[in-house]
């Protein structure tokens, strides 16, 4: 076998190291109101399933004991994500709303956007291509 045969034949059968490349995004949540209930944090990585609010990722669901959370997402592949957060204060799996709709539990969106509706997905996308942090605040 030739020597460029060869290569070519190995290339084909090894994907390089960067297609292969698994990532982690660490989250520091902030600005959590009450050190009750449930964190619900999801991550997308396309439009259609954000805005949907279905088949994230990835899915954290975290107790809250202080006014600050820690959480990673490992093993991601590289890509355009976007984060949506829910604080289920009282544990009833909804974000609870008052008469006017205003949501009077804590949420949350990357690029801490959403003060004043929710962040579309292109306002909340972030592109991964390396280890990486995110500080989100809650509203």
């Amino acid at each position: 076998m030739k020597l460029p045969t060869f290569f070519c034949i190995a290339a084909l059968l090894f994907p390089s190291a960067q297609a292969l490349a698994a990532y982690q995004l660490d989250l520091n949540i902030q600005q959590i109101k009450s050190a009750q209930g449930t964190l619900h944090v999801a991550l997308y990585n396309n439009e259609a399933n954000y805005e949907a609010g279905q088949q994230a990722v990835a899915v954290h669901k975290v107790p809250v004991s202080s006014n600050k959370v820690q959480l990673r997402f490992a093993g991601l592949e590289a890509g355009t994500y976007a984060i949506k957060i829910m604080h289920d204060e009282n544990n009833n799996g909804e974000l609870d709303k008052n008469v006017f709709g205003i949501p009077t539990e804590g949420y949350g969106f990357s690029n801490n956007g959403g003060q004043f509706g929710p962040s579309s997905f292109n306002e909340a996308a972030f592109t991964l291509s390396a280890n990486q942090q995110l500080a989100i605040q809650l509203h």
